[in-house]
């Protein structure tokens, strides 16, 4: 009997669930009106109260349409464009408007309309006024039930005014809209811009999102750097590595016929630099030049293998060439290639602590550049831009042994031939390295302490990488770390929890976080512009709050800015490549017309988020300023992107204010892709290069996805030795239904697409260019698993009705 009665309970149990699931299934919203019969007659005595609120819209304006009104909506001007009537009728007006005069701060659209109403063009009768009255009262009924929805549900999706918008609302897209009140659909878009130029083309409003931001400030970032490495920075390391050559020929000549300990190390120095020479110019170096001819070779090669001129990589450790492929934006130009061959030589060729000779190479270098004045200022002007740039030196530096060289007040031969003093500064320069170097291969196999000409820089996120790694275990039990690790540690709540929710063995993983957020609380965010770009997105994660809007409020809405996040560390990644040490687990190894329309759009209203973006373009226009560095191109386009950020921020204020927009913004909203398009075309603009579209660019730079490799996974407990890699897509569309002014919209806008994946360590770090080549076969690779349940993939694309709604402008 007991049992019958829980079977019985189970059943009922079930059947309500299912009911309730049932009725939380949303329907299309579908139009019953057909504008092409309310030309000539309108029963004005019909019952309204079983249509849906777009149908009460519509056809409270037909009285309007009936005189050839030009409705300042677009979705109203779009409706009625489509009949056989409604455009002849709306020209027939515009004859009979006469005089139109701007007021003082008045734009054209409202004057047209204000002259309409004064020279009373347009007159109703008592009828079509209580018609309606009546349908705007119930308009306003329903309006009241935006977010009246069952268990389960947002938002009202009956209550949405445009969904004739697109040409078949798929159904399933209709019910996550419903749920979550936004859904991302993969779309695999070439750049961001480009969905909201089909937007401006098919009047949709507009979403736009703190990913089309932070995507721009990216190439600007990227495309900062690329002029300021090809034209100045590869002249300056140029001209510093010849004058370097030049320092060391000179001590050998002074040196005389005696085979002395300067001249032996002179001499050395003097392959040193040749290779660095011939990096940056790549021209053929004299076949007599053995030694740096091989080196150089296997620079060019860029796969791991024993050197011949670097003690600690001339036994058994491979020193890491693979590090010498040119890829991130190296890729674009002959000459970004040399930069970054002879950049990567002087900040990763080390000498090492363990070797006296190699020591002595440090000092004599020092001793160089402190005796030649240009030398050092050349070699100044790089690092201090760099440092401010990217952060700090991890191993040591130059200027750190050129500073200790002084403090001895020795000349150069007296010191390197005074084993004893050499002993003493030896055993300084490794205490400076032993408090000062974060990022160190955990199974070291070479001196523990390294000196560079100029060393790649400390990041805290490679720190975070180096250390969520199971090092202790006998086979590793996590041998990758992952980029949320880096977003968890920072404090990221969304990220955190995905990790503590990941299934793994390893005992120590929270620990472990617990301690690198305790580390990332220590670090001075303000001190590089790295460190701030990395703030900002901390900020876009934790800047929704009570105020925000319905959408954003929702739990998963924090996975969207996650991943949001996630992708421009992947860019930041990507455009600092080449200066930020990479972590490893081991050693290597409008006319005077009828006026358009107002196609109204919103804007991701994160206002923490927007103010701190402006302050990041600021600090970083100010660098460069400060350096000299500001040229007439990155000047031109900074002005332009704080005229946007400050513009999305005024926006996003009076969203969360329940201000009108004027329609000039919602202009500029419905405008704004084409905006970000030119932007980015001047960014990417060569000198006496003229762009016009985006077909006219080539290569690797036509599309948002590129890729950059963050981690080695090479530690000798780990088997599937690896390489991390994050990256970035294709660009993803988002639909989010926003309430403008108590009416509830459809907009679409475009986000990034994170991508994290590891490739076994025999194979080439990736460009820009073969990932893009992968994302042809394989669209999706890389999507992470926390990031899926948020995603709507469709079997067709939501596609524009643009028979109805399409834009008439250029």
């Amino acid at each position: 009997m007991k049992k019958s009665k829980v079977i019985m309970l189970a059943c009922m149990a079930s059947l309500i669930a299912a009911c309730s699931q049932k009725q939380s299934v949303v329907q299309v919203p579908v139009s019953t009106i057909d504008a092409e019969k309310l030309r000539d007659s309108i029963d004005y005595n019909m019952d309204v109260s079983g249509l849906n609120l777009s149908d009460l819209r519509i056809l409270r304006n037909a009285p309007a349409a009936q005189r050839g009104y030009p409705f300042k909506d677009s979705y109203l001007r779009g409706i009625y464009g489509v009949t056989s009537w409604y455009d002849s009728l709306m020209y027939v007006l515009d004859e009979k408007v006469q005089n139109v005069d701007t007021k003082e701060g008045e734009n054209w659209r409202d004057a047209y309309l204000r002259t309409i109403d004064e020279q009373k063009l347009i007159v109703y009768n008592d009828e079509e006024m209580q018609f309606m009255k009546r349908l705007k009262e119930r308009e306003d009924e329903l309006q009241k039930q935006n977010f009246e929805v069952g268990e389960g549900l947002r938002v009202n999706m009956s209550n949405l005014l445009n969904p004739q918008q697109l040409k078949d609302f798929d159904s399933t897209l209709c019910q996550k809209l419903a749920e979550e009140g936004f859904a991302i659909v993969p779309s695999n878009t070439a750049q961001l811009f480009h969905i909201y130029e089909r937007n401006d083309y098919s009047d949709f409003p507009n979403f736009v999102t703190t990913d089309l931001y932070l995507q721009l400030y990216h190439l600007y970032i990227d495309c900062m750097l690329r002029e300021l490495e090809e034209y100045q920075l590869l002249p300056l390391m140029t001209s510093y590595s010849q004058d370097m050559i030049d320092a060391m020929l000179a001590i050998i000549h002074n040196a005389g016929n005696d085979d002395s300990e300067t001249k032996r190390i002179a001499g050395r120095n003097l392959q040193f630099f040749r290779v660095a020479l011939h990096l940056f110019n790549g021209k053929p170096i004299d076949a007599s030049y053995t030694t740096e001819k091989a080196e150089i070779e296997r620079c060019l090669k860029a796969k791991n293998e024993r050197s011949s001129m670097l003690m600690d990589y001339m036994g058994e450790v491979s020193f890491p060439y693979s590090l010498f492929r040119a890829r991130g934006h190296y890729t674009r130009s002959d000459a970004l290639k040399r930069y970054f061959r002879g950049m990567m030589w002087l900040q990763t060729a080390t000498m090492g602590m363990d070797h006296a000779t190699e020591v002595k190479q440090a000092v004599q270098m020092a001793f160089a550049m402190k005796l030649f004045k240009n030398t050092r200022q050349k070699y100044d002007k790089i690092n201090n831009l760099i440092t401010m740039l990217m952060g700090q030196h991890d191993n040591l530096s130059l200027i750190q042994v050129m500073s200790e060289v002084d403090k001895t007040g020795m000349a150069m031969e007296e010191l390197l031939n005074d084993d004893k003093e050499m002993a003493k500064l030896t055993k300084v320069l490794n205490e400076i390295g032993d408090k000062q170097t974060r990022i160190r291969p955990k199974f070291e196999k070479t001196s523990h302490n390294k000196i560079n000409v100029m060393p790649q820089r400390y990041q805290p996120d490679a720190e975070v990488l180096q250390e969520m790694v199971d090092y202790d275990s006998r086979i590793t039990q996590r041998g990758v770390p992952k980029g949320i690790d880096v977003m968890a540690a920072m404090g990221v709540s969304a990220a955190e929890q995905i990790l503590k929710e990941e299934k793994t063995e390893w005992k120590k993983l929270l620990p472990t976080l617990d301690r690198m957020k305790k580390r990332m609380g220590e670090i001075d965010w303000q001190e590089t512009t790295a460190t701030q770009w990395m703030q900002t997105l901390k900020v876009l994660t934790t800047g929704t709050d009570s105020q925000s809007p319905y959408f954003m409020q929702n739990p998963n809405w924090s996975k969207k800015d996650l991943n949001a996040a996630l992708a421009s560390w992947a860019e930041l990644k990507h455009d600092a490549i080449l200066y930020a040490k990479q972590p490893m687990g081991a050693e290597c190894g409008g006319g005077e017309s009828v006026p358009d329309p107002v196609v109204k759009g919103y804007v991701e209203p994160n206002v923490k988020f927007w103010k701190k973006a402006s302050e990041l373009l600021e600090n970083t226009a100010k660098l460069l300023k400060d350096q000299n560095m500001m040229t007439e191109k990155i000047e031109g386009v900074t002005e332009r992107l704080r005229e946007e950020v400050t513009f999305l921020l005024r926006v996003s204020e009076k969203e969360l204010a329940g201000k009108v927009l004027t329609d000039e913004e919602y202009d500029q909203i419905s405008y704004i892709g084409a905006t970000f398009e030119n932007i980015s075309l001047d960014l990417l603009r060569m000198p006496d290069q003229n762009l016009y579209n985006w077909v006219d660019i080539e290569g690797a730079d036509r599309k948002v996805a590129l890729v950059a490799d963050v981690y080695t996974a090479n530690a000798d407990n780990n088997p599937d030795k690896a390489i991390l890699f994050e990256a970035v897509g294709d660009a993803d569309e988002i639909y989010v239904v926003v309430e403008i002014g108590g009416y509830l919209y459809l907009t679409r806008g475009a986000v990034l697409s994170y991508r994290e994946f590891v490739q076994p360590i025999d194979q080439p770090r990736l460009t820009d260019e073969e990932w893009q080549k992968q994302l042809e076969s394989n669209p999706r690779k890389g999507v992470p698993d926390w990031m899926k349940p948020i995603l709507l993939p469709l079997k067709k694309m939501p596609e524009p009705n643009e028979e109805v709604f399409y834009s008439s402008g250029c």
